[in-house]
C-alpha cells in the first residue's frame, strides 16, 4: 500500500486528496483567512494594471478588465471554500485527512493556490534560492511560517496538478 498523501479519483470525477498529514491539511485550513475579503494575503492580481505608464490604457483596463477578473477571484475562492468545508479526518484505520474536489473545480483550486502562494512569497519577500533551499528548521518568524506554508500549499497544488493531468 502507498504511504503518504494521494488521490483517488472516483467515477463522478471527484478527486478525493487521501492520508493528508496534519500539516497538509492545517495549511488547507489556513487557506480562509489568506482569502478573506481585505485580508493582506488575499491575492490582488486584478489590480495591477499592466499599463502604467499609459493613462487612457489603464483607465480602460481598470474600468473593463479588472472587475472580470475580480468576479473570476471571487468565484475561485467561493469554490475552494465550500469544498474546504468538506476536510475531515479519514474514517476507519487511516490516519491523516480527506478532502474531496470535483474535478470541475480543479481551475479554482489551482488559481487560488497559486495566488496565495504567490502573494505569501511577495509580502514577505521570499527569494527564489529560498525556495529552493532546505525548509527553515524551526519557525523563528512570520517568514519562516510563510516559506513552509508555500512550501505545504505547493504541495497540494501538485497534488491536483497530477490529478488533473
Amino acid at each position: 500500500m502507498r504511504k503518504g498523501p494521494r488521490v483517488e479519483k472516483l467515477k463522478d470525477a471527484t478527486f478525493v486528496l487521501r492520508d493528508l498529514p496534519p500539516s497538509l491539511a492545517l495549511a488547507l485550513g489556513e487557506i480562509p483567512a489568506l482569502v478573506a475579503e481585505g485580508s493582506a494575503g488575499a491575492p490582488r492580481r486584478h489590480e495591477g494594471s499592466p499599463y502604467r505608464d499609459d493613462p487612457r490604457a489603464d483607465d480602460h483596463w481598470s474600468r473593463h478588465a479588472a472587475p472580470g477578473l475580480r468576479h473570476l477571484f471571487e468565484e475561485a475562492r467561493d469554490t475552494v471554500l465550500r469544498d474546504l468545508r468538506g476536510l475531515e479526518p479519514e474514517s476507519g484505520h487511516r490516519r491523516g485527512f480527506r478532502l474531496a474536489v470535483p474535478a470541475k473545480h480543479l481551475p479554482a483550486w489551482l488559481s487560488t493556490l497559486a495566488g496565495v502562494r504567490v502573494v505569501l512569497g511577495d509580502r514577505h519577500s521570499v527569494t527564489e534560492a529560498e525556495m529552493e533551499a532546505d525548509l527553515p528548521a524551526e519557525i523563528r518568524d512570520e517568514r519562516d511560517r510563510a516559506v513552509i506554508l508555500i512550501h505545504l500549499l505547493g504541495w497540494i497544488q501538485g497534488l491536483l496538478v497530477e490529478a488533473g493531468a
